[in-house]
């Protein structure tokens, strides 16, 4: 088993190429997906701004080379879109939220969800990524 880098390390080498990924067009939403820190800041933080735990952190780190594939070849929901209203006491942006959540199957072990998400009347843009769950119904 090749030797992991340490966690700083692979979150410097994700970011050099996070920040140089475009756009992409998604297909499936008929919109292009923007990437900004938002994006980057969530695979080692969670929704409250937390640290992930190292393990949670380097499976996102891991998975964000994945990201464009997935935006470009799904062609499914995982789910339908989630809707954080306004006055949700979570939602502290003052706007509606909308996450989708992008399902591709990459091989038999390897299925993988990336989030997508838009701010009021804003741009759709990545959220984050994780493995699809054994447990949840696949499309």
């Amino acid at each position: 088993m090749p030797d992991t880098p340490p966690l700083r390390v692979l979150i410097k080498l994700r970011r050099e190429k996070y920040n140089t990924a475009p756009n992409i067009y998604c297909p499936l939403l008929k919109e292009i997906v923007y990437f900004n820190n938002q994006g980057f800041h969530h695979a080692t933080h969670d929704g409250r701004g937390h640290l992930r735990k190292e393990t949670d952190a380097r499976m996102r780190l891991n998975l964000l080379p994945d990201i464009n594939d997935v935006i470009k070849h799904s062609n499914k929901l995982a789910k339908p879109p989630g809707v954080m209203t306004k006055s949700d006491p979570r939602n502290n942006s003052g706007k509606e939220l909308v996450f989708y959540e992008l399902w591709h199957k990459f091989s038999r072990n390897k299925e993988v969800i990336v989030v997508i998400r838009k701010i009021g009347n804003g741009r759709l843009h990545y959220y984050s990524v994780r493995y699809a769950s054994k447990k949840q119904n696949r499309p």
